[in-house]
This record gives C-alpha cells, structure tokens and sequence, in this order.
C-alpha cells in the first residue's frame, strides 16, 4: 500500500512536478484553465530510409500546461537512429522490439574496447577493416553499449547525446517524451533536437512558422576549415561531417547495409532472451557518478506488478527510487493492463499534470476539473494522447480485451490520491463525516465508504457482487 502511494500509480502520461511549476513565466498562469479536454493524434509524420518519425504538435496548450513534447518513432530492421542531443530531459518506452542504444555522458571515459576477449560480436566487422585479422585492428574505445527490449523505459538527460539500433526482424516502436517544463531547459518551452549527423527534417521546428528548416547537423553551421582543423581530418571527410553527401531520402533514421558492427558482453543477449531478467543495465554495483549510473529499467508485461488484479488488470510503476538518475530528469513513469470492463478508480494527481498514451486497445476515460465540469468523456483509442492537468479527477474503464498504456510523468515522485476504494480518501473518512457531507443515512454511508475493497484496479461489476455492508 504505502508503494502505490510512493510510486503514485498514475494512469495518465506525463507528470508536471511542483518544481517544474516555478519555472512558468508571469502570463502562463491560464495554460491550464480548460473548458473541455481532446484526444491527440499525431499531426505530422517524417519519413526516413530506415523507419519514421511521429510528431504532436508542441503549441497544442494542453501539453503547454503539461509542459511537455511527445513524438513516437518505427525503426526497422538494421535501421539506426543518428546520434543527437535534445534541450530537454526525455523518457523513451519501448513499446515493441529490441535491440542497442548509447548515451555519450562528457567526461566520462570510455569503458568498452574492440575487439575484447570474452564478447560476443555480431553481425560484421567494421567495413573499414574487412579482410584483416580480427586481432590487428586498432582498439575503438568508446561508452558503454546498453542493450533494451520491450517494455524497458529509457532515461535520456538534457544534452546527452543519444543514438538507437534495430538489429532484429520485428520494428522497434517507441514513444518519447521531452519534459521542455523542465529547470534543466534553460531555452524556452519549444522542444528542439540537436541533430548530430546527417541531414534531415527537424521532429520540431516546422511547428515554428518563423524559422525554415532547413535540416542540418550541429557541424553543418562550421566552415569546413574549423572542423578539418577540430578534428584533424582531410575536407573529405569534413563534408561528410557536415551531410554535404547525403541522399535525400536517409533521414535521422538510416539502414546499416550488412548491420551495425558493436562488440556486446555475451550475459546481455542472455538476459534478454529470458523473461523476467534484464530489467536494469548491468553495473558495478556502486552508482557514484553519472558515468556509471542505470539508465533503464524493465516496466512491461513480463515484469513483476506493483499493483495487480487477476481480474482487473496491473500496473508497474517507476520513479527516482527505483531508476535513481529520474531525479536528475525530473521525470517517472508508468506501464498498466486493464482487463475489458474493468477500471481504476477516479483519483487524482497532487503533484503532477499528466498525460495518457493508449498503446493498445481503447478505453472510456472521464475527467473533471475544479468546478465539477466533466472536461473529457470520450473512449480513448489507441495511438491518441491526453493531457489530465495537476488535481483534475481522472478515471477510465477498459473497452478491450486488454487496454495498454504507458504514463511519463514530469515529477520524479509523482503522487496520487485515490477517491474511491481501499485506503483513499472516502475510506478514511469518518463514517458520521461521509454521512453529513453528502445528506446520506449511516447504513448509506457505510455502503459508500466501504463497499469498494479494492485498492486501484476495480474488476468488471458482472464478476463482483455488489456488497451491501450491514
């Protein structure tokens, strides 16, 4: 009980923390006053070689008052997302497929070097040494490689560079969000990414009329006698750097021909390939920098549930005391199944806006503001998003076999306050209290105050007896 109330079992996506609340500026006050409350769908859609990049539009004022940016991405098989950095911490769910990605922390040095006794390498060699012995090619030292699958929640700080890989058969599909509210974002509000190789649309930027995009990398600005003296390199390559070859049609997201060349410790596709192992990166033990620190963890179907109903459904939550570094990002999450017609009860959250992505299947969600006005009564479908803003009253009963979601959450220790069931509000209450605020007899009263015994997830009405309690 007390984990559900630490963890805030959050149905909705995305949470606004209080410390995020004083970053707003003197005229945002009103972001959050809303009248009614809509279902997102994704209004812009950038085609690469290796997969495709989905967009929201970040001056929709509902994720202004969330204040955060959401965009979903498809990589395909051998398909790379190239390196980039973004203004704002993020959290990536991986909601379907497996495969690598790396975070460059500066000044941290690099742990793995190629080729290295006892790892496993897959695919190919490098193409720049094809044909010579393994045992003759120069040593690439870099940072750590971090294996994912689905259902892992990736933690990527503010200005860290990120790069993703696909090298299975099924496409890897991810939702991502950018929590640009954050005090970490010292620009403005606008989500924006910092590519680093290649030439392509920004996710972003064309919701901006004022600015063209023009689609360049961070080195595409430099002259190329900078870079060729930065780097030590001849122009050739330099132009490179800067996405002067490019074909127009490769994008963020490029096919690797023959797949990525990367050195893995063997134990990874080991865990990997068993349920229930892999939820956290492996480590030395000791986090004491952000070099060595975990930066995902396991919140899908095959985990263990923090909350779970065989009847209902589950939820798996994450938060800074499970993935320390969320506290540096000011961010938490949450990955729930409900069974059809089951619900989680009408609850609220204290220290967060939210926002809910359906990732499967629909459900009929309804929430109220301050006035007692019911913002949203809509079924939420799969793909669409909602923004719940800080202390409206949420709810929602499943319409499918099994309706998914997963919830970010803007608060590190975001927390919620249940209405109904065991342990919330109308169950804490004195029963002389609940009979004279709402005009009700005792017997009613008690009816009202204990007939629900579940905590979160309320089974369907046809497989519960309603009680009346003497």
């Amino acid at each position: 009980m007390a984990k559900l109330l630490a963890l805030s079992v959050c149905f909705c996506f995305l949470v606004l923390g209080a410390s995020s609340v004083t970053f707003r500026q003197q005229g945002e006050e009103n972001e959050c006053q809303f009248q009614r409350l809509n279902a997102q769908r994704p209004d812009n859609c950038i085609e690469s070689e290796g997969g495709y990049i989905e967009t929201w539009n970040p001056n929709n004022q509902e994720f202004q008052c969330a204040g955060v940016a959401l965009s979903r991405f498809v990589l395909r098989r051998n398909a790379l997302r190239r390196p980039f950095y973004s203004n704002a911490p993020q959290e990536i769910f991986i909601y379907q497929g497996s495969g690598y990605f790396g975070l460059i922390f500066p000044g941290c040095p690099g742990t793995f070097e190629e080729p290295i006794q006892g790892s496993e390498q897959f695919q190919r060699p490098s193409r720049h040494f094809q044909g010579q012995d393994q045992s003759q090619r120069p040593l690439d030292t870099h940072q750590k490689v971090h294996g994912f699958r689905e259902g892992d929640l990736i933690a990527v700080p503010h200005g860290v560079a990120f790069w993703i890989y696909n090298d299975q058969d099924t496409d890897v599909v991810a939702i991502s969000v950018l929590h640009t509210n954050s005090l970490h974002n010292q620009l403005d509000q606008f989500p924006r990414r910092f590519n680093l190789a290649g030439k392509q649309e920004q996710e972003f930027l064309r919701y901006q009329q004022e600015q063209e995009n023009e689609g360049g990398n961070v080195f595409s600005g430099f002259s190329t006698e900078f870079l060729s003296h930065g780097f030590q390199v001849n122009e050739d390559i330099v132009r490179n750097l800067r996405g002067e070859n490019e074909r127009e049609e490769q994008g963020a997201i490029v096919t690797v021909k023959g797949g990525l060349s990367i050195l893995v410790p063997p134990e990874w596709r080991q865990s990997y390939q068993q349920p229930g192992r892999g939820d956290k990166d492996f480590n030395n033990g000791i986090e004491e920098t952000i070099c060595t620190a975990t930066v995902k963890m396991n919140i899908g179907k095959s985990t263990s549930a923090d909350i779970y109903n065989p009847q209902a459904g589950s939820v798996r939550t994450v938060n800074e005391l499970d993935l320390p570094i969320l506290n540096r990002l000011g961010l938490s999450a949450e990955y729930g199944s409900i069974h059809r017609d089951a619900m989680f009860v009408p609850h609220y959250n204290m220290n967060a806006n939210s926002m809910i992505y359906a990732l499967h299947g629909g459900a009929h969600v309804q929430v109220v503001d301050c006035n007692g006005n019911r913002v949203f009564d809509e079924e939420l479908q799969e793909g669409q998003s909602l923004v719940v803003p800080q202390n409206f009253a949420v709810a929602a009963k499943s319409q499918s076999e099994h309706f998914l979601y997963v919830a970010f959450k803007t608060n590190s220790r975001a927390s919620i306050s249940n209405l109904a069931g065991k342990n919330s509000y109308m169950w804490n209450l004195p029963e002389d209290v609940v009979a004279n605020s709402y005009g009700l007899q005792y017997e009613q009263a008690r009816q009202l105050k204990n007939n629900n015994p579940f905590t979160f997830l309320v089974p369907p009405q046809d497989s519960q007896m309603i009680r009346t309690v003497a």
